[in-house]
């Protein structure tokens, strides 16, 4: 019995150099015994605990990972649980901690000191996303009263990108004169139409409605698309231009496609236009339609044309193989 001062003073020193999730409990023997999920102070392990966020948001992701290495090519990893939150229990020394979803998207990497005993809280933002899907083609016809200077613009997420245009889009947009006939001059050119193709980050994609649409079959699938946009009040030259741009380009799939229209797209890419003239929009998402599922069948509204505005139709192709 003689030994028990001994241990209560040793441990209570334990005690007092660790923190809450190192701490030393007293078996019934008197012997040190790790308390249950906790880590002994003398096994020079630290901590790092914190949420994994977004992506592109402060809403925790209960489907992510965080992982650290070091440069001895140590790896460690650790699921976030149903609330976003993480804990790695690492060896002291440097540490490159990241996190991903498991998909497509990761946070920054931070170069962290781990001490022993200590706990350091970081969160993981997940804003780092490949980006592998595009609105194809997006058209813009605006039909001002009469012949009219007019800047248009996209606002976008900045991890976006706008591929290709013609008119050439610049730092500030198109600048030109828009013709009531649906025409846009710019440097001495004058446009039948706006064309512009952007990148869609992957949460942009998957929040794109897939509840109401279409089957359609294979031959003949541009024209019915086309015939689809004349339902919205799409004129016939409009129509056109999308069999000209899709007749050739739409990947061949012999299980023919699902279609699904979309007209709440300002989140993807805002349009604006100065001086404003309002802006009805359409693009379709076309996926694979092998097996097409059940859906509902979408309620046409026609677009109201009238007085001066501009209309935009556009196209999403996911997994196809181009």
């Amino acid at each position: 019995m003689r030994t028990w001062p001994f241990l209560i003073v040793s441990s209570l020193i334990a005690l007092a150099a660790c923190d809450d999730k190192a701490a030393i409990e007293l078996d019934d023997s008197g012997s040190p015994e790790s308390t249950p999920g906790t880590t002994v102070c003398g096994s020079t392990e630290g901590f790092i605990s914190g949420s994994v966020l977004g992506p592109f948001s402060e809403d925790p992701n209960p489907n992510g990972q965080a992982w650290a290495s070091n440069a001895a090519g140590l790896f460690e990893q650790a699921e976030t649980d149903g609330a976003g939150g993480y804990e790695l229990n690492l060896p002291e020394g440097a540490w490159t901690v990241r996190a991903s979803d498991g998909d497509e998207c990761r946070s920054q990497e931070h170069e962290v000191e781990v001490v022993a005993c200590e706990e350091i809280v970081l969160d993981l933002t997940l804003d780092e996303c490949d980006t592998t899907t595009s609105a194809d083609k997006p058209n813009i016809y605006l039909y001002p009263s009469a012949a009219t200077p007019t800047r248009v613009s996209l606002l976008h997420d900045p991890r976006q990108e706008v591929f290709a245009s013609d008119p050439p889009y610049g730092q500030r947009g198109w600048r030109g004169v828009a013709h009531p006939d649906g025409t846009f001059s710019q440097g001495g050119r004058r446009a039948p139409f706006l064309f512009y193709e952007i990148t869609l980050l992957p949460w942009q994609n998957r929040g794109l409605q897939r509840k109401e649409g279409w089957c359609v079959p294979e031959a003949g699938a541009v024209h019915w698309m086309a015939e689809l946009l004349g339902l919205y009040g799409f004129d016939s030259r409009e129509q056109e231009d999308f069999v000209d741009g899709w007749i050739h380009d739409l990947p061949r799939n012999p299980g023919g496609y699902a279609v699904y229209p979309q007209q709440v797209v300002d989140e993807l890419a805002d349009v604006v236009i100065t001086p404003a003239l309002p802006l009805s929009r359409l693009w379709l998402l076309v996926e694979d339609g092998s097996g097409c599922p059940a859906r509902n069948t979408p309620v046409i509204l026609p677009f109201d044309r009238s007085g001066p505005h501009a209309v935009e139709w556009g196209v999403v192709l996911n997994d196809l193989v181009r």
